[in-house]
């Protein structure tokens, strides 16, 4: 199986409205759940793998995080930090060994949730979950049904933001200092307009990181597997290149025109060229508060333009899980602690943002400032960002906008799919290599597309793309039936 990957086009006529779905359901903080234990005997040890490097103070802050934790279900936790860029191998590494741990970031784009459970390296959390039902209604029905596979949850969502919106952000400064209205922007010709008054009157300024076809303004389907576009008012399965093929051909143009860095299919560290303050505009994911992040991150103001509407969607809901293990010897005080911070204040702002005076300033009841250098980690890789404290610059109500974008959203059609790969799986393999090898060309424009689609048409029809389209399309069918 595999996971549907994001929406490059969906009409309103095809997208169920989340409206209708929504009576009954919660979303954001709730009480903590009343399966706390009085302490008895002594506390097992959870270990709990990261997607981080180490922050600053991390001892401390577990240390007083345990405090609490033995306190309330009488367990300790040992969280082990991987960096982002070895997370993927060492976890491969780790389930392989058959090591014992409990806990571990999972998701669609790092350390692949559906490819560990179909190795069996995550426990079925359904029976569980039903004995913690604040727990089941911070989020809707469909955000449940998106993270099953045969029909089992292996994963807890992440409660933060599950409506995706694709777009752009610009830099200010840049943008007031030319006159481009931003707001004016609503098709490819005006983006290219735009990025044309960048290159021509500043030299200095890249005027685009790189090229995606999330800036094409254009919806016609659910994107699978990277590959397939599925269009819920037709069914039919089709190349997803093949229909965004004039979208290829503007980033030619921008290509030929020097829109993009000289080695922009190659970049490594965009970081630093953002911070330099040397690009114009890159691919941002539109969200209540993103303009204060991206500040806070770069060190400049931006403005962020939307290019699609709000859709909740698959890889929305495996944007970020926690999975229990399945050699952890305790998964029941796993899923205690997986209850317990998600409701529990306290816990996931100590072991988001660390210890007040040590790694923060309490500027109010929910508002802190951050000290250089402090303990620091992303509340959205480890619970329920609903519970987190505001940071500068975040409106007082940025948690309830978010709530309000995950509770209005439109729903991708597809969204509880998910392809079962086993019976074309060396097609599959085939099919993905040649997409990599052909991607940052069409993206960036390097060459001639018509050229290039033949070519890369060719050689997936050589390796089973007429095959794999057929399985996908008799899966969507017999899911279909399930639907009614």
């Amino acid at each position: 199986m595999n996971t549907i990957k994001r929406i490059t086009g969906i009409t309103a006529g095809t997208i169920l409205l989340a409206g209708s779905v929504l009576s009954g359901c919660q979303s954001g903080g709730t009480k903590p759940s009343s399966h706390a234990v009085q302490p008895e005997g002594k506390p097992e040890k959870l270990v709990w793998y990261v997607r981080s490097s180490e922050p600053k103070n991390s001892q401390a802050v577990l240390n007083k995080a345990n405090e609490r934790i033995q306190e309330k279900i009488n367990a300790t936790l040992e969280m082990k930090f991987i960096n982002p860029g070895d997370y993927d191998s060492k976890m491969q590494l780790v389930m392989s060994s058959g090591e014992a741990y409990d806990l571990a970031f999972t998701s669609a784009w790092a350390n692949s949730y559906v490819n560990n459970v179909n190795r069996g390296a995550y426990i079925p959390l359904d029976a569980m979950i039903e004995n913690y039902p604040g727990l089941k209604a911070m989020m809707r029905k469909e955000i449940w049904d998106a993270v099953k596979i045969n029909g089992k949850m292996y994963g807890m969502p992440n409660n933060q933001i599950m409506a995706s919106q694709d777009g752009i952000w610009f830099k200010k400064d840049i943008a007031e200092k030319h006159g481009i209205n931003l707001k004016t922007i609503k098709s490819m010709e005006d983006l290219t307009q735009a990025l044309q008054t960048v290159k021509d009157k500043e030299p200095g300024i890249i005027p685009v990181r790189e090229g995606t076809t999330s800036f094409s303004f254009k919806r016609s389907g659910t994107i699978i597997e990277d590959l397939f576009v599925v269009n819920a008012a037709t069914w039919k399965v089709e190349d997803g290149v093949k229909l965004q093929a004039d979208t290829f051909k503007t980033f030619r143009g921008w290509y030929q025109k020097g829109f993009f860095p000289q080695d922009v299919a190659t970049l490594k560290d965009e970081l630093s060229l953002i911070k330099a303050g040397k690009i114009f505009s890159r691919y941002g994911r539109q969200k209540p508060g993103a303009d204060a992040e991206l500040k806070a991150a770069y060190g400049f103001e931006v403005v962020n333009i939307p290019t699609g509407q709000p859709i909740i969607q698959r890889s929305g809901a495996l944007s970020t899980l926690t999975a229990i293990s399945s050699t952890s010897k305790h998964p029941e005080l796993a899923m205690k602690l997986l209850d317990l911070i998600n409701t529990d204040k306290e816990l996931i702002n100590l072991l988001s943002f660390g210890i007040e005076g040590q790694d923060y300033t309490k500027l109010t009841d929910n508002r802190i400032e951050p000290k250089p250098g402090g303990y620091s980690l992303p509340a959205w890789m480890i619970g329920n960002v609903f519970n987190s404290y505001l940071l500068p610059g975040q409106p007082d109500d940025v948690w309830e906008q978010t709530k309000k974008l995950n509770e209005t959203a439109l729903v991708d059609p597809l969204i509880s799919f998910s392809f079962d790969r086993k019976n074309v799986e060396n097609e599959m393999a085939r099919l993905v290599a040649i997409h990599k090898e052909f991607k940052p060309i069409l993206d960036n424009g390097l060459d001639d597309i018509d050229k290039i689609i033949k070519q890369r048409e060719d050689k997936l029809k050589a390796a089973g793309y007429d095959k794999v389209a057929q399985e996908l399309k008799a899966q969507i069918d017999t899911w279909r039936k399930t639907q009614q």
